[in-house]
C-alpha cells in the first residue's frame, strides 16, 4: 500500500469531517438534519454500498472463502474482547467505568470511518471485506454488546430482556443476510439495478465523514480535553492494539489486501455507538463522547501510522 495515497485520502477524508462540523456550527446541519441523514446513511445507502460490493464480487470470491472471512471477522471480536479486560486492569479503570471501557474497546467504528476509508484505498474489494466486518459488527454489538456494557450492573438478571429479536434484526443485519443470500445462491442482479445501488451507495462515504463531523460538533468542548486517562486509552486502543494484533493478522489472513483491510478495522476509533448504549443502559455518556471525539480525531494520524510501520 502507498502511504502517500493513504494520508491522501485519510485528508480527504479529515477535510469532510471538518466540513461537517462547520456546517453544525452554523446551522446549515441541525439536530433534525443530523437525525434523518443518519437514518438515511444506515437504512438507504450503506445497505446499497454493502450489496453493491457483493454483487461485484460474485464469482471474484470462493463461496468457501467467505466462511472464512466471517471466522477471521470474528476471530478479530473475540481478540479485542480479551484485550479489553487487560486494559481496564492495566489502566486501573473504576468498577463503574469498565463496562464502558470494555465495550469501546471492542466496538470500534468500522461502518461511518470503516467504508469511508477503506473504499477510499481499496475500492469495491475492500468494502466487500469491510462490508463482512460490518455484518459480525451488527450481530456482536446487539447480543455480547448489549451483555458487555450492562456488565457489573446490579440488575444482571434483566440482560437477557434487553436483547430483543426486534433490535438484533435491524437493517445492518437485514442487508448483511440479503447480500449473503444473493452471492451465495449466485442470484442475478440487472446492470441497471447494480450501478443504481453503486450510485445510492457512493454517497456512503461523504455523508458518513459529515455526520462524524457534525456529531463531534454537538460535544462539549470543555468536557472532552479535561480527563488525561482518555489520551492514554487512545493511544492504547489505537495504536498498541493493532501492533498486538498484527502478528495474528498476518498469520491468518496473510499480507494481502484482506489483511490491510482487518488491521484497518482493528485501528478504527470507538464507534459513534457507544454513546447510543451509554444513554439506554445508564452508562457514563460522558466518557462515551470523550472517547468517540478524541480516538475519532486522533484516527486520521494513528491510522497511516500503524500502517505505514505494520504493512
Amino acid at each position: 500500500m502507498s502511504i502517500t495515497v493513504l494520508l491522501l485520502q485519510m485528508i480527504k477524508l479529515f477535510a469532510l469531517m471538518c466540513l461537517g462540523y462547520v456546517l453544525y456550527k452554523i446551522n446549515i446541519i441541525d439536530d433534525h438534519t443530523r437525525a434523518h441523514l443518519t437514518k438515511f446513511v444506515l437504512f438507504v445507502t450503506t445497505p446499497a454500498l454493502i450489496i453493491h460490493s457483493f454483487v461485484e464480487n460474485m464469482g471474484n470470491i470462493g463461496k468457501g472463502e467467505m466462511g472464512g472471512l466471517f471466522g477471521i471477522a470474528f476471530a478479530m471480536y473475540a481478540v479485542l474482547a480479551v484485550l479489553s479486560i487487560i486494559i481496564v486492569l492495566v489502566l486501573r479503570i473504576g468498577k463503574k467505568q469498565r463496562a464502558m471501557y470494555m465495550f469501546m474497546t471492542v466496538f470500534a467504528n468500522v461502518g461511518f470511518m470503516g467504508f469511508p476509508v477503506v473504499e477510499a484505498i481499496y475500492g469495491t474489494q475492500g468494502v466487500f471485506y469491510t462490508a463482512i466486518f460490518n455484518c459480525m459488527f451488527n450481530i456482536l454489538i446487539f447480543t455480547f454488546g448489549v451483555f458487555l456494557i450492562n456488565y457489573g450492573q446490579e440488575d444482571d438478571g434483566g440482560i437477557q430482556s434487553v436483547i430483543s429479536l426486534k433490535k438484533l434484526l435491524n437493517p445492518g443485519v437485514l442487508c448483511c443476510i440479503v447480500s449473503v443470500v444473493i452471492f451465495l445462491a449466485d442470484i442475478p442482479v440487472h446492470p441497471v439495478i447494480n450501478e443504481l445501488l453503486d450510485d445510492v451507495g457512493g454517497l456512503t462515504s461523504t455523508l458518513a465523514m459529515l455526520l462524524v463531523g457534525s456529531s463531534l460538533a454537538v460535544m462539549n468542548p470543555k468536557e472532552l480535553f479535561g480527563d488525561f486517562r482518555i489520551y492514554i486509552y487512545a493511544a492504547v486502543k489505537q495504536i498498541a492494539i493493532p501492533f498486538l494484533m498484527w502478528p495474528l493478522i498476518h498469520m491468518f489472513a496473510g499480507d494481502g489486501m484482506l489483511a490491510a483491510v482487518t488491521l484497518i478495522m482493528a485501528s478504527m476509533p470507538v464507534a459513534n455507538s457507544a454513546v447510543l448504549f451509554a444513554t439506554e443502559y445508564g452508562r457514563d455518556e460522558k466518557l462515551a463522547c470523550r472517547s468517540v471525539f478524541i480516538t475519532t480525531a486522533s484516527s486520521m494520524a494513528t491510522i497511516p501510522f500503524v500502517v505505514s510501520i505494520c504493512l
